[in-house]
């Protein structure tokens, strides 16, 4: 039997643990120098040298010069004499370096350096600085000595006996910048948070746009931060970041750079009733984790339009079953909310459908309806119901829809999409996708979304200059959605790479280079009233507005190969941000909307959102209106063009979150 190798010894003597992805990384970089950029390859000849090495070393512990060579004498004997040659050539550049910055001992061996994020303290080393400057500054080697040793004379002038890495990090930069290197800096650069804002940020959730609730929450807003700044050194172009920290953009969740921001997914009706509920619960959580905003899971597609798969033949108890086990689901318990900010909804049709689809719809709703009214609301999803509008006045109709009409007044989780479409069609809180994009157990993603101050593009004073304005803005977002797209298909590119088996494999859970991007449009209407005082005429200019960024914003995408739609900003994160509260965070920019004559409505506040074609009915809990005159409504808006869903509100919000204002 071979032994495994556990451990390696390193040039100084000490033992560390053996990383086959290290001698995959080197010869990777030797196969990348001849021009063959094939990952998979190098990690097979990685494969190769550590099968020589146990049988060799049976389970000892081999040297950083054994593996080398016998990493050269792989690639040789197996044809790759060119890899070899160009490894053998940065083998010797490697030993230059380390001849150059060797430094000889001496009696003043100088301070300790902590170092807090890897948990140790070690002696002071100028060999280190140098070796880092090398690998991480891209320095020449003689310079990357010279300012080791400047750093060196600084910290020994000083008498101190201990440094944390923070601090010798500090020195370098200085150095850089007074030798001329400040090109260098920003590789050399910490990315962290300060102890007091950290401090804050735990106490307090202070300096997070979310409120964290728990431990898990703790730890993302921190990784939120770091990762934040991150993104804007690295992901995003310099333009786009200024934009960012202007606030004439916003981009939604900068802090989660290898995360999309939505989802949307079908699953087939094949199978019985336990394979669609243990495979519906499964594809929520695995979207659920790498997603960061919305996921929106179609519940049902029978393949055969509508009738009964085998297996779903019992009714609707069978689909009351189905329903309680899906929505009572561990899978569906576990997952992250992220502090309220994600949301998981299930669209189903309910008007017209076969018996299947119709009977899941109803349980659903039913279930739903008995556990908001148990208190089960932090894993409860939101219920988006398609309906015909040829059929809502139909016995039928009227038999399905009251009690969902009861339910969404109750629990305010429960939409209805007038579905409209000539082509079939999947309503998400954010927009409507056709079917025929969708193929089941893949997702397609929503990569990343932008928000536009369109407000602030107000004081041009004209509205030339207006539209001037948007197409920059415009231009800029487009420009910042497609950077995250760059980033994301380098993390799932190769086999590699950290995202592969999510996005980039044969059975990916994400159509990695598909889907969609968002931009929204905040303070559109102030922008609007600013320039047209008449009510009429802030309108129309509203809807030219929103009309032409709609098309411009499709256009710009195109060109660099996205799929850019127009979707209101849900959370209000934008409208804070960019507006600084004077508009209210929890509600999409709103217009009044007439309601007609009717003795059930009273009270009944009607806002319109344009950007999504929604119509929300606000009132107060206690005084909810009844199914019948909600219907009688639903009746009218059948006919209407500008309302695609109707969502029913009641407050205050049983499971309401309030963004924390920064102090």
């Amino acid at each position: 039997m071979i032994g495994r190798i556990a451990k390696v010894r390193k040039r100084d003597g000490r033992l560390v643990d053996f990383d086959e992805v290290k001698i995959a990384d080197a010869i990777f970089k030797a196969a990348c120098a001849v021009g063959h950029e094939e990952r998979f390859l190098a990690e097979e000849l990685a494969g190769v040298v550590t099968l020589f090495l146990e049988k060799r070393h049976a389970g000892g512990v081999p040297g950083i010069e054994e593996i080398q060579d016998m990493v050269e004498r792989v690639l040789i004997e197996t044809g790759h004499a060119r890899m070899a040659k160009a490894y053998i050539l940065y083998r010797e550049k490697r030993a230059r370096a380390r001849e150059q910055v060797r430094v000889t001992a001496s009696p003043a061996a100088g301070p300790r350096v902590n170092s807090p994020s890897r948990g140790r303290s070690c002696p002071w080393s100028k060999a280190r600085i140098c070796a880092a400057l090398v690998q991480e500054a891209d320095l020449d080697e003689k310079i990357a000595a010279e300012v080791a040793a400047r750093v060196e004379q600084r910290v020994f002038d000083s008498g101190a006996t201990a440094l944390s890495t923070a601090m010798i990090r500090s020195l370098v930069e200085a150095e850089l910048l007074l030798m001329g290197y400040s090109d260098r800096v920003g590789r050399q650069a910490l990315v962290g948070l300060p102890r007091y804002d950290l401090d804050r940020l735990l106490r307090s959730g202070k300096g997070s746009d979310w409120r964290p609730s728990g431990p898990g929450d703790l730890k993302r807003a921190v990784a939120d931060a770091v990762l934040g700044q991150y993104a804007l050194l690295e992901v995003y172009g310099a333009e786009v970041v200024d934009a960012h920290l202007d606030a004439r953009l916003h981009i939604l969740d900068v802090g989660s750079p290898f995360e999309w921001v939505g989802a949307i997914a079908a699953l087939s009706g094949a199978g019985d009733e336990d394979a669609w509920v243990e495979g519906a619960a499964l594809l929520c959580s695995r979207l659920a984790s790498v997603v960061t905003r919305e996921v929106t899971v179609t519940g049902l597609l029978p393949p055969d339009g509508g009738r009964p798969s085998r297996g779903w033949e019992g009714g609707a108890g069978g689909a009351l079953a189905a329903a309680r086990r899906l929505l009572g689901h561990s899978a569906l318990r576990a997952i992250d909310r992220r502090g309220g900010r994600f949301r998981l909804a299930l669209s189903l049709p309910i008007l017209p459908s076969g018996d299947v689809a119709a009977a899941l719809a109803e349980a659903l709703v039913r279930e739903h309806w008995a556990r908001f009214r148990d208190g089960h609301l932090e894993a409860l999803p939101e219920l988006m119901l398609e309906v015909a509008p040829a059929r809502i006045e139909s016995d039928v109709g009227r038999r399905r829809l009251l009690p969902v009409l009861a339910a969404a007044a109750e629990t305010g989780r429960v939409r209805l999409a007038l579905d409209r479409d000539e082509l079939a069609s999947l309503s998400t809180p954010w927009m409507r996708v056709p079917v025929a994009d969708i193929t089941p157990g893949v997702a397609q993603p929503v990569a990343g979304a932008v928000a536009i101050n369109v407000g602030a593009l107000a004081s041009a004073g004209s509205e030339a200059a207006l539209f001037e304005g948007l197409d920059g803005a415009i231009d800029l977002a487009v420009k910042a959605l497609r950077q995250k797209r760059t980033f994301l298909e380098a993390l799932m590119g190769d086999p590699g790479a950290p995202l592969y088996r999510v996005a980039g494999g044969a059975k990916p859970l994400l159509a990695g280079h598909r889907g969609f991007d968002l931009i929204h449009l905040v303070g559109a209407p102030r922008a609007a009233a600013a320039l047209e005082r008449e009510p009429l005429g802030a309108s129309r200019l509203l809807g030219r507005l929103r009309a032409y960024a709609g098309v411009r914003a499709a256009e710009e995408g195109r060109r660099v190969r996205l799929r850019v739609l127009l979707a209101p900003d849900r959370d209000g994160e934008a409208r804070q941000r960019l507006l600084e509260g004077e508009e209210p965070p929890q509600a999409p920019e709103q217009e009044p909307f007439a309601l007609p004559p009717s003795r059930g409505l009273a009270g009944v506040e009607a806002l319109q959102e344009p950007a999504s074609e929604q119509l929300v009915l606000r009132f107060p809990r206690e005084a909810a209106p009844a199914p019948e005159p909600l219907f009688e409504l639903l009746c009218l808006l059948a006919r209407e063009p500008r309302v695609r869903t109707l969502r029913l509100q009641p407050w205050p919000d049983r499971s309401i979150r309030t963004p924390v204002a920064d102090s």
